[in-house]
């Protein structure tokens, strides 16, 4: 049973009473947000779903550490540690961003963080112990076999232990 939603589990129960028995409402909504224009109206969506549920509301964006093979040597020779001011440079603008945001959006229970790591590692680690009952995540769905969704998005709903809602963004 997933905390704080009722439980999804198969049942014996007449299919005609679940369909009208009203939902738990979402406690805790989590938005990943990447910043692109077309992010914005993923976030639009879900302000309306914490509106509707008087949910504490999380935004979150990840900041990978950089990786540029140097194509110049044979094998590719990286100093991780090359990249690292660079890096928190990146990472301080999008801590920026991110507090500018946050503070332009007209609700009151807005948490805001901007973690290391993949988008999916950063968006699972924090839903979970967070205790996040439904993602928010855009889709941009233009390669291969994630055209269907979109690779982070794809790899968010087959991992996560709560609701998620993609939002097809804008091409």
């Amino acid at each position: 049973m997933r905390e704080g939603r009722e439980d999804v589990s198969p049942t014996t129960e007449d299919p005609v009473e679940l369909a009208n028995r009203k939902p738990d409402p979402y406690r805790h909504i989590l938005v990943a947000l990447d910043f692109t224009p077309h992010s914005s109206h993923a976030l639009a969506l879900a302000l309306e779903l914490v509106r509707l549920h008087d949910s504490k509301l999380s935004l979150i964006h990840a900041v990978e550490n950089s990786f540029y093979p140097d194509l110049g040597y044979d094998p590719l020779m990286i100093d991780p540690g090359e990249f690292a001011e660079l890096d928190q440079q990146i990472h301080d603008q999008a801590v920026l961003r991110m507090e500018q945001l946050a503070k332009s959006l007209d609700y009151a229970d807005v948490q805001h963080d901007v973690l290391w790591g993949t988008p999916k590692s950063a968006v699972l680690s924090y839903a979970e112990a967070q205790k996040v009952d439904l993602i928010v995540v855009g889709s941009h769905g233009r390669h291969g076999i994630a055209k269907l969704l979109g690779s982070t998005a794809v790899a968010i709903v087959h991992s996560a232990r709560c609701d998620v809602f993609v939002v097809r963004l804008a091409e």
